[in-house]
């Protein structure tokens, strides 16, 4: 099996929000949280890329499991800097994620390496044709190395891409939900109550993710 490594996107503006992503609270927990309880999940190796440490809090960089903080250097737009940041890393694949999205599937990085091959993306994609590369694995050696992507979209496409169908592998279509403006939390605290509902008889209420998939979906 391939070694993955996860890399958190954390480094938004959040002018919609109003706040840093990364310090918003849902169901008593921040957003980074979530993130960081996701990703360790899927790796023993999890970087967190930002602009600057001030977007983070400190205390999550405490003791041996931490993860790693990637500073990008703020270099053209966001793909590139994001492709920039991964090729920091060292190893071969890496499952990128955002800060946002507290409910991504955990079966989602399992599934994408299983698909990946030779190929040098593998990137759920919908049969309308809308892709999430911020939930996407990529080859790190094939990262492009110039400067002027203009969209995440473009830089999946230079990587000769796998495109994963996220209803052939049934994954439910609210796990992609970014939390991006207000209205977004009101949706994600509404999703967080009626899963903390149906999975209060196994006693995980308090958790941010329950440990076994079955209760969370």
């Amino acid at each position: 099996m391939r070694k993955l490594s996860v890399a958190i996107a954390a480094g938004g503006s959040s002018v919609r929000l109003g706040s840093p992503k990364p310090f918003v609270e849902l169901g008593g927990a921040r957003l980074l949280d979530y993130a960081l309880d996701y990703a360790f999940r899927a790796s023993g190796e999890v970087y967190l890329l930002a602009r600057d440490p001030g977007q983070l809090p400190p205390s999550i960089f405490v003791g041996e499991d931490a993860p790693r903080l990637i500073l990008d250097d703020d270099r053209g737009g966001l793909p590139d800097r994001i492709a920039c940041s991964l090729r920091k890393i060292r190893g071969d694949l890496v499952f990128l994620m955002g800060c946002d999205m507290p409910f991504l599937d955990p079966r989602l990085p399992e599934l994408l390496l299983s698909r990946i091959g030779e190929h040098g993306a593998a990137v759920p994609a919908w049969r309308n044709g809308y892709i999430e590369p911020l939930a996407a694995i990529y080859s790190i050696p094939r990262l492009p190395e110039g400067h002027g992507i203009r969209s995440m979209r473009d830089l999946c496409g230079a990587m000769d891409p796998v495109f994963v169908s996220i209803e052939d592998a049934q994954v439910p279509s609210w796990t992609f939900l970014n939390v991006n403006t207000r209205e977004d939390l009101s949706i994600a605290e509404g999703i967080l109550k009626l899963f903390l509902s149906r999975r209060s008889s196994c006693g995980m209420s308090n958790s941010p993710r329950c440990p076994t998939s079955r209760c969370w979906w």
